[in-house]
């Protein structure tokens, strides 16, 4: 693929998460969770992974803008993952600078991968880090906290 077909494939998934959040209702309001995409039972389980976080993310820089998780069908992932060149990543990255998680529908194929990777790219915004190390650690917590409280959420 050429810089200018890797550009215009850029341009395109901009577009889309353009369009995507646009469509999002107006209830949206600064500070919450805005699931794009997935099935209801997918976005209980990511709000609630949210909600738990909450109190930790409250504290992070421009906390009172929408943390945005987007569940893309495997294909749209991995060109989302392409044109933003997160390309060790398999099933989900995150953007800190723009409060976004893009997470493949196959993060949700069995509850411990979920529990494994929604956490994980919260922790990511929790410790303000791309590094997998303090990433983890957060995720560690943010994944007890949701056994306890999401119970069904995660099964």
């Amino acid at each position: 693929m050429n810089y200018r077909q890797q550009f215009s494939l850029w341009i395109c998934i901009q577009s889309l998460i353009l369009v995507c959040f646009l469509s999002v209702p107006s209830a949206a309001l600064a500070g919450d969770v805005v699931v794009i995409g997935g099935t209801e039972r997918q976005k209980r389980f990511v709000s609630c992974v949210a909600k738990v976080s909450a109190n930790e993310l409250r504290a992070l820089p421009n906390s009172d803008q929408p943390m945005t998780f987007l569940i893309l069908e495997q294909q749209k992932f991995l060109q989302a993952r392409d044109a933003f060149h997160a390309n060790r990543t398999k099933l989900a990255f995150s953007n800190l600078a723009i409060r976004r998680i893009y997470l493949s529908s196959r993060v949700f194929t069995d509850s411990d991968t979920a529990l494994r990777c929604v956490p994980h790219e919260l922790g990511h915004f929790v410790t303000q880090s791309r590094f997998e190390g303090p990433a983890e650690l957060a995720a560690e917590r943010i994944r007890w906290r949701t056994r306890q409280t999401c119970g069904r959420a995660v099964q």
